[in-house]
């Protein structure tokens, strides 16, 4: 039998740190011992411990034995959260991924949250779309009753279906794609340029804002105010949002923690006085107040602008008109100082497109810097997919199956992860790792699953026949199958070339007029 002592005298300087950080861990908390026995239980390779700045909690590395390597896909190591904690709030799940986001050497796609919650794996479940986070129970442990690792691994990527996500994108693990026009809008922002990003339904466009506002947060001498008009009832409201928001953000920049601007609309505290009716003549001069303290460019985040436009929305008509007023009053500083951008979404950008507004001038005409998201490369497609099977122990080996997806879908991101989560309905632990062949993808590109999609690409062309409705008859023209229609969709584009100019800016098109996202083209017949 070896000697403990001296094993330990002829190891590396880096293995007697990994044993005394091992040993420090062993002794922390009760259920230490019994996690380093179900580690070896599961014949799994620890690399690291390194305690956490909160209590009781330890991060370590480790690596699943090669032959589950093979089934799982990981080629680096495995972060590991240990805990001991009763409930498991949402939070900790944010923190491992913030975690693996900035750690080259670990699994990008899978974690493991250690805990005595029962419920871990529900919570983490919840978080469909993001990194695959493994719940493993210490009670189990204790109580003998917890399969190995690798047993735990593949119960939960098979049951968790990271494909069939139909909610904007909050997590950098979730987002894929869009480097260029996240690189090329930031740099807009720095220079207090402004931008509105406009697509199709489902297309991305609150995912990028919330990726843009994600390396914002990254610098903390950076101010970001957020704004969801879909959420606003009135104009006060708006404003208030806006001064608030504003308020908060700036006082969290670098040396600003005591400032107190005197301010008209705002307490002390940076909320909406209770006494005051209206803001509309007093918020825009608390908001260069507040601006003084900054100094690089706030910028204002605006999803659903659509809202703001009173021809299409679906506000009070009177508070349309005031919520249009205040982006009126907002153009007043965002063009006369370099201290606040605008970064906006939505579907139409009549806002800003149009010169006149009911015979009038618009006033918002070319404010912002127009950015069309049309669907995803074939290359962000083939990593989306990919990535996200990975998480669920699914493999897409073969070019055939994307350049599947890429031709009927044409790179939109639901409708490429419907099929997909069709196609993989099929897996179970047993049969991991799954393949995606180019049968069940057959299978799944013409099913009529309700809420499949099929369904999403007909609601694609719906949202798109009723903010844009002439292109969408110059569409059911261009494509129909009588020869007739198809000349006269020919002599319109002849006289007006930009007859299908959304057609194209959304990607439903490709520039010379064919079919991109093929799926929402077949649905034109219906």
């Amino acid at each position: 039998m070896t000697d403990p002592g001296s094993a330990r005298a002829g190891a590396t300087r880096n293995q007697r740190i990994l044993e005394d950080y091992k040993e420090r861990f062993r002794r922390s908390s009760a259920g230490a011992d019994e996690f380093l026995q179900f580690l070896r239980r599961s014949d799994v390779g620890v690399w690291r411990f390194e305690p956490d700045s909160t209590p009781s909690r330890w991060w370590i590395n480790v690596t699943l034995p090669a032959h589950q390597q093979g089934i799982f896909g990981p080629n680096r190591e495995i972060q590991v959260l240990y805990t001991e904690y009763e409930k498991v709030e949402p939070r900790a799940l944010s923190v491992i991924q913030e975690r693996v986001r900035k750690d080259m050497r670990v699994e990008p796609d899978v974690a493991i949250l250690v805990s005595r919650d029962s419920q871990a794996k529900d919570t983490a479940r919840r978080r469909a779309g993001e990194m695959a986070i493994i719940a493993v129970n210490l009670n189990e442990i204790r109580a003998g009753d917890s399969p190995l690792l690798h047993t735990l691994i593949a119960e939960s990527v098979a049951t968790v279906d990271h494909f069939d996500v139909a909610t904007p994108v909050r997590e950098p693990s979730g987002f894929y794609g869009r480097q260029a026009e996240i690189e090329t809008i930031a740099n807009d922002l720095k220079r207090a340029v402004s931008v509105g990003i406009f697509g199709l339904r489902k297309a991305g466009k609150t995912s990028l804002l919330n990726a843009l506002a994600t390396l914002r947060r990254d610098d903390e001498r950076n101010a970001t105010v957020r704004v969801d008009v879909s959420e606003i009832i009135t104009a006060e409201q708006f404003r208030s949002t806006i001064l608030e928001g504003l308020w908060s953000a700036v006082r969290r920049l670098p040396g600003n923690k005591d400032m107190q601007p005197r301010l008209r609309a705002l307490t002390r505290q940076g909320t909406r006085r209770a006494d005051l009716a209206d803001s509309a003549t007093s918020w825009i001069q608390d908001l260069r107040a507040l601006l003084e303290h900054v100094d690089r460019p706030v910028v204002l985040i605006v999803d659903e602008i659509d809202q703001a436009f009173p021809p299409r929305s679906n506000l009070d008509p009177a508070e349309a008109q005031a919520l249009f007023r205040a982006l009126v009053q907002l153009r007043s500083v965002i063009q006369e100082q370099d201290r606040l951008a605008l970064l906006c979404a939505g579907v139409d950008p009549a806002l800003f497109e149009r010169p006149l507004l009911e015979g009038k001038d618009n006033l918002l005409y070319k404010l912002v810097r127009l950015v069309w998201l049309t669907p995803m490369a074939r290359d962000e497609i083939a990593e989306m997919v990919r990535s996200l099977g990975k998480r669920m122990g699914v493999r897409v080996r073969g070019h055939q199956e994307i350049d599947a997806l890429f031709t009927h879908y044409g790179g939109h991101p639901l409708l490429t992860r419907k099929a997909c989560s069709l196609a993989v309905r099929a897996r179970t632990p047993e049969t991991l790792p799954f393949h995606i062949t180019s049968e069940a993808l057959e299978v799944a590109l013409i099913s009529r699953d309700y809420g499949g999609p099929y369904d999403q690409a007909a609601d694609v062309l719906a949202s798109f026949t009723e903010w844009f409705p002439d292109e969408a008859a110059m569409l059911r023209l261009y494509f129909s199958h009588d020869t007739e229609e198809r000349d006269l969709a020919l002599s319109l584009l002849s006289d007006n070339p930009n007859a299908m100019a959304h057609s194209i800016a959304y990607g439903l098109c490709f520039p010379d007029h064919t079919a991109r996202i093929a799926a929402a083209i077949e649905s034109l017949e219906q």
